[in-house]
């Protein structure tokens, strides 16, 4: 059965689908009747925006081809800087200003078309392009390149139906529509404007940089320092339109350092705020980088972990990354696209969401719930920065609860939905269906005394001689990219130690954690009370597939910043090896600012 759209009565009800005789859209003759009318929210640009839409809906037609059922426009206006600093020198300033355009045209139906199809080649995706419009607010110039992209877009298009219908002729697709209905929706938020103080940031970069000249052991180190301002605008021949104000400041530090025997070791912080003058007092993050350096330089004499089997305790940030790259992204409404070659067949089903079957089935302890929700600005009086008023797809945000007393009850979607799922759950950024603020939480949770009373007394009753505490993971930016993947079976700890009964601690050069699997969180046995809220950048599994299966033709994309509220985790048992593979022979010579003479 087909998913009915509705249609707004502006630009369609009005005018039909109207057949033209060129091969391109006409070009504009003069100026638009449109243009001498009031200017509407969002003033120029998204007037232009909307009167190029209806013209798209009205004429745009090649001879005995398809028009499109479904156009929108995206316009990314931003306003970014950054500095960069190592060792207590500043790389510089840079600032990058402008707009970048995308264009979603649909051919076809919402049943079937052009949409969730990888034909051969498909790395070279106009998904990828990026294509600027000019700041100046011009109307004509802006008309110009909306109407010149929405040609390339909508022949594409057209490519690519056909090509999806010539694939589907030798093969069967999910029967699941392309494309879910959604109710119009109109959102206009407010501009943010906070001040940027360049040579702020340059300072301290820099300062946070020097941290690293007491820290002999660290080999690489640096500092990034980033705000954005950006203002999203956005309208579709649905009738949805709206303006989405963002800002955003972060600071991240990475360090690197290499053992005797010469494996690699990666240590990373980070820090992110809605502005500039929200961001932790200096001394917070430099105390972090202190403790960062610190921890490399324990790691470098530490010793290895045999193979182990037994209970394993996250602590704070540890448990947050964990849940987010081993259960989270099973989360992740994701559809096995139709090939155009049959010998990507095995790699496109692997894009299918892992727990698309498990709707109903229990994937968590009962004393854990979870739920996604972009509408939370505030948790605990912690400031969260996964939130949105309203999607990439122009779906207005709202909460989801994806676990329900341990049991699966929904995956993340955008309106190119996941199986057994009939709408989207507002999650589109950017290309694919990601978290925004995560939330696990339990009405059972222990103080921290009975939560490590607990942990040691599992280690007791397995025999074991030591259990294993974990406070930090890997990460896809220090070092630890594979421990991201489309199924998460093995992830990098990066701050592991060993636990004995007397609690005494000794740190662990490195380990992995292997043979993750589906059933893996059952394994969590208890929480803390307390939940720690942590903000950090997330990316997505096959992150780079999904941006050029993307109907958008043209893209800006931002990795994603994601809000974590959860208390640690007690894991009953979870396997952890030595790394295998080659390593790199360490630095002949020492570093020339602590060599000894």
């Amino acid at each position: 059965m087909k998913h009915p759209l509705r249609l707004p009565a502006w630009p369609l009800a009005l005018c039909g689908l109207a057949v033209g005789s060129a091969a391109t859209a006409q070009t504009i003759a003069g100026k638009d009747a449109s243009a001498d009318a009031e200017t509407p929210p969002g003033g120029v640009l998204m007037r232009a925006m909307r009167d190029e839409l209806r013209r798209t809906m009205r004429r745009l037609r090649m001879e005995q081809m398809e028009s499109p059922y479904f156009v929108s426009y995206r316009v990314d206006e931003y306003d970014e800087t950054w500095t960069m600093a190592s060792f207590g020198a500043s790389e510089g300033v840079w600032r990058d200003r402008g707009r970048t355009l995308s264009v979603e045209i649909r051919v076809g139906d919402a049943d079937l078309d052009n949409s969730n199809f990888m034909p051969s080649g498909f790395s070279n995706s106009p998904a990828q392009r990026t294509i600027s419009l000019p700041l100046d607010d011009n109307y004509p110039e802006l008309r110009r390149r909306l109407w010149l992209t929405t040609d390339s877009a909508y022949k594409h298009a057209l490519e690519t139906l056909a090509k999806k219908r010539a694939a589907l002729e030798n093969r069967s697709r999910e029967e699941v529509a392309d494309f879910a209905p959604a109710e119009p929706a109109t959102v206009f938020e407010a501009p943010v404007t906070p001040p940027t103080d360049a040579a702020a940031m340059q300072e301290l970069a820099a300062k946070l940089s020097a941290v690293f000249r007491d820290a002999p052991d660290v080999h690489r180190s640096g500092v990034d320092a980033q705000t954005l301002r950006e203002r999203v605008y956005y309208v579709n021949s649905e009738g949805t339109s709206f303006i989405r104000p963002f800002a955003a400041a972060s600071v991240e530090s990475t360090a690197s350092t290499q053992s005797e025997g010469g494996h690699q070791l990666h240590d990373a912080e980070e820090f992110h705020a809605a502005t500039w003058h929200d961001l932790p007092a200096f001394e917070t993050m430099a105390e972090r980088l202190n403790g960062m350096a610190a921890a490399l330089a324990a790691r470098r004499g530490a010793e290895f972990v045999g193979r182990y089997n037994g209970p394993v305790l996250f602590e704070g940030v540890a448990a947050a990354e964990m849940l987010l790259q081993a259960f989270v992204t099973r989360l992740l409404g994701g559809r096995i696209p139709v090939v155009g070659d049959s010998n990507m067949q095995n790699f496109a089903t692997s894009l299918r969401a892992p727990f698309a079957d498990r709707i109903g089935a229990r994937v968590l302890p009962r004393f854990l719930d979870l739920r996604d929700d972009p509408t939370l600005r505030v948790l605990a009086g912690n400031p969260l920065r996964g939130g949105y008023s309203i999607d990439d797809d122009g779906v207005p945000s709202a909460p989801t609860l994806l676990v329900d007393k341990g049991m699966l009850r929904a995956l993340l979607t955008t309106r190119s939905v996941a199986s057994d799922q009939q709408a989207s759950t507002g999650n589109r950024r950017g290309a694919a269906a990601l978290p925004s603020n995560i939330v696990l939480s339990t009405d059972d949770g222990l103080s921290s005394d009975e939560l490590r009373a607990e942990f040691l007394q599992l280690v007791a009753e397995r025999g074991n001689e030591f259990g294993i505490v974990v406070r930090r993971l890997g990460t896809f930016y220090d070092g630890a990219g594979d421990s991201i993947g489309d199924q998460v079976e093995q992830v990098r700890l990066v701050r592991a130690y060993k636990v004995f009964p007397d609690g005494r601690e000794e740190v662990i050069r490195k380990a992995e954690l292997v043979g993750l699997g589906d059933a893996t969180f059952k394994e969590i046995v208890a929480s803390s009370e307390r939940a720690n809220v942590y903000a950090m950048r997330f990316l997505a599994p096959n992150a780079w597939v999904r941006e050029r299966l993307s109907v958008f033709y043209g893209r800006r994309s931002i990795l994603p910043v994601v809000s974590v509220s959860t208390p640690d985790l007690l894991f009953e048992e979870l396997t952890l090896r030595k790394p295998i593979g080659n390593v790199p022979r360490p630095p002949v010579a020492a570093h020339p600012l602590f060599d000894k003479p």
